[in-house]
């Protein structure tokens, strides 16, 4: 039967495995309810196996993904997630750490978390970009993937979210964004000019919103910790899920970092930063005046030319 969660916190993994197992059950379009009386469980329990508030066990898996008829090699995945989560230390060191695990993408975690510290020295987030940004730096390798719009549109709609819509059930509530982004990033030349605009408008637009806060890191300040690593902290309402830090490298893939002694120089680098940042009101200013530059007329010689993106890797 479902267990309580390891030190009461549920990790990345179990949380997938959550999100798996519910949406099983959604893909049949059957309420908790109706599954419930096919696997003898309450709706109780399924709701707290679903929000990760408890992990299932393996046999919980089976019941579930019988009842609901799902992928057989998914539902074997997903036993042996569930035998992990049990016993985490002892299934490594009989099975080693080489195997398949549940994949869960930024989208997932971000739309669940509340407050997103996000460092960009590198190039913008996908949150945060628009269509022709991010399709220019495919164009230069800077990215691999698609922009897939609605997924962001989800995710930023919570930024106004009032009480009301908070309350809703299944709701994770309101989402902050804190930017800390470098000069050299709103400067780039990534598109052209007119990319660009578009670009620092949606900045522009989005500064305006509330839970949303850009702070520039001002040029003058020098190297500082973490000057060359973009990341982001992923923090949670939920007291079951531990604060994450998500890196992000073309040859290494997304990389997530879930102890605290693998956050703690993350957490470090937001306090240095916090120092060498412009006030909010410069930043605002900073950014306009950066887009303003951009609608000058460029030298014919320049007009549609713009560096190559030799430095470019890919952000957070």
């Amino acid at each position: 039967m479902a267990q309580k969660l390891t030190g009461g916190r549920a990790s990345l993994e179990v949380r997938a495995l959550s999100r798996t197992v519910l949406g099983w059950r959604r893909i049949r379009g059957w309420s908790l309810a109706e599954l419930g009386e096919l696997v003898g469980f309450s709706a109780a329990t399924l709701s707290q196996i679903t929000r990760a508030v408890v992990r299932p066990s393996p046999s919980d898996v089976l019941k579930i993904g019988a009842a609901c008829r799902a992928p057989d090699d998914e539902i074997e995945l997903c036993v042996r997630v569930a035998q992990r989560a049990n016993d985490p230390q002892m299934w490594d060191r009989i099975n080693g750490d080489a195997w398949a695990r549940l994949a869960w993408t930024p989208w997932d975690v971000m739309a669940e978390a509340n407050e997103l510290l996000i460092v960009a020295t590198e190039v913008l987030p996908e949150l945060l970009r628009t269509s022709a940004y991010h399709e220019a730096l495919c164009r230069f390798g800077a990215a691999t993937n698609g922009l897939d719009l609605d997924v962001q549109q989800s995710v930023l709609t919570r930024l106004g979210m009032d009480a009301k819509e908070a309350a809703r059930p299944g709701s994770h509530g309101p989402l902050r964004v804190r930017l800390l982004v470098t000069e050299a990033v709103l400067t780039s030349s990534v598109g052209g000019a007119r990319t660009m605009i578009e670009q620092l408008g949606r900045l522009e637009d989005l500064a305006v919103q509330t839970g949303f806060d850009l702070a520039v890191v001002n040029s003058d300040a020098g190297p500082f910790f973490g000057h060359h690593q973009s990341f982001t902290v992923m923090r949670f309402r939920a007291p079951r899920f531990e604060d994450v830090v998500l890196t992000r490298t073309l040859h290494g893939g997304d990389t997530w970092l879930e102890s605290a002694a693998e956050c703690a120089p993350y957490e470090r680098a937001l306090l240095v930063l916090n120092d060498v940042v412009r006030t909010p009101e410069e930043s605002t200013r900073w950014l306009s005046q950066a887009s303003l530059a951009l609608h000058e007329p460029l030298p014919d010689n320049n007009s549609d030319c713009h560096p190559p993106m030799t430095t470019v890797q890919a952000g957070t």
